[in-house]
């Protein structure tokens, strides 16, 4: 279910960078929110998954989005 519904999400969950680099070809809705908030790109650096970071950023994802904390993958706003 997850897999359909959020699929960027799912691929960087499992840290799947070379999947989701061709699903980023195909579709640009690189910043759509899961259920708790958060963009793929934000799950990766949490996870501390490189890989899909580096691919996110090259697809123009938004490092500076807050989440519901107020924190973007880069710091603390205020």
């Amino acid at each position: 279910m997850a897999q359909e519904a959020f699929p960027f999400h799912f691929l960087v969950w499992n840290n799947q960078y070379l999947e989701l680099e061709r699903q980023l070809q195909k579709n640009e809705n690189v910043d759509r929110l899961d259920p708790r908030g958060r963009t793929p790109l934000e799950l990766a650096v949490c996870l501390g998954h490189l890989e899909s970071t580096r691919v996110l950023l090259r697809h123009s994802a938004d490092p500076t989005h807050c989440n519901a904390q107020s924190w973007t993958v880069t710091k603390w706003n205020s």
